[in-house]
């Protein structure tokens, strides 16, 4: 008798725990949506020489603080009559250097760059939604954020902005070929721009990997 009624009894029990897991699937999929495919990105400016020359001076290194207009190298150049000019690279914008990519003495030209400069200040997350899940993301919805390398630390943050165009569309080779008659659909994931509430003291670096949930009820 015993073991006629502990049979149901479990039964019972097991389908109520598999419809509480069901019922929470459903919630969280509904309050919620998380990716892992985010990272730390900030503004990067590739800072060139102004006019062709030589690469006279670099007074600044990788991690260096500067300022706007701050002098960070001089370009010499050749004048008509045969004197050497000098002219000074300023940076664009208060910032850190990222990275040096000239020497002293090597051949300079704009749109080659001497050195990149971030406002590591101004970092925001990218995170990749996909398409299907988007219309459920506004701007404004918080977002929970965990930075890999900080697993100890979480932090916050709100929807800033929502890409108007696919990651797809930024790559430099295209994903399919369409005129070949093989095409294939592929789901597809948008950009979505998330502001940080602060950096909680840690030093958060462009490229850093990122897993965020955003609140979307």
């Amino acid at each position: 008798m015993r073991r006629m009624i502990l049979v149901p009894l479990l039964m019972f029990l097991a389908l109520i725990a598999i419809g509480g897991g069901i019922a929470y699937v459903i919630y969280e999929n509904y309050m919620y949506y998380g990716t892992d495919d985010a990272q730390i990105t900030s503004p990067i400016v590739n800072v060139s020489a102004p006019t062709a020359g030589l690469l006279a001076t670099l007074s600044v290194k990788q991690g260096d603080s500067v300022t706007s207009g701050q002098t960070v190298a001089t370009v010499t150049t050749a004048s008509a009559n045969g004197t050497a000019n000098t002219v000074d690279v300023t940076s664009p914008m208060n910032g850190t250097i990222l990275l040096t990519s000239a020497v002293p003495g090597q051949a300079v030209a704009p749109g080659l760059p001497i050195l990149e400069v971030t406002d590591l200040g101004a970092e925001t997350v990218t995170a990749y939604v996909d398409e299907g899940a988007i219309r459920n993301v506004s701007v404004g919805q918080d977002v929970d954020i965990h930075v890999d390398a900080y697993s100890d630390t979480s932090f916050t943050g709100k929807v800033q902005r929502i890409v108007m165009a696919t990651a797809g569309e930024f790559s430099l080779l295209p994903t399919q070929d369409n005129a070949s008659g093989n095409f294939t659909k592929v789901g597809q994931r948008i950009p979505v721009v998330i502001s940080l509430d602060g950096a909680g003291g840690k030093a958060l670096m462009p490229g850093m990997s990122v897993s965020v949930t955003i609140h979307i009820h």
